[in-house]
């Protein structure tokens, strides 16, 4: 009995995965970069406020790549993302922002930040500068 209903759901999946890849679309790399460039925005709970933001591409990595630290990258990733959607909005003005502003910002537009190697989360250890 239990084999024969691992049958049926195996049957299912696979009509399943069928129809989803007989729905989906080609990649159109036009499309990703428009919607790539759209300013997004997304409500901050935490600040009761909604942020504007770009979306990062590969083209922003060497500017991220800068920071020497995981704080700086985070900082960089933050400043990047923030001044595609308002371009008053400068590195040195990011670095002065209060800690939990920025980790709640970053929270919202970025999603969970990383639990080790980073000072954003209290109590965790300073990475190594890399050489």
């Amino acid at each position: 009995m239990e084999k024969e209903k691992l049958e049926e759901y195996k049957a299912k999946l696979e009509k399943f995965e069928e129809k989803r890849q007989k729905q989906a679309k080609l990649f159109n790399i036009d499309e990703v970069l428009a919607n790539s460039e759209k300013i997004q925005e997304k409500y901050v709970p935490e600040l009761n406020c909604i942020i504007r933001y770009g979306r990062l591409t590969l083209g922003d990595m060497p500017e991220i790549a800068k920071g020497q630290t995981d704080e700086e990258r985070a900082l960089r990733i933050l400043w990047r993302m923030l001044s595609k959607a308002d371009t008053n909005i400068t590195l040195e003005k990011v670095e002065r922002l209060p800690m939990e502003t920025a980790t709640a910002i970053l929270r919202a537009i970025v999603g969970p930040l990383p639990q080790t190697g980073t000072r954003l989360n209290a109590g965790s250890k300073p990475t190594r500068r890399r050489n």
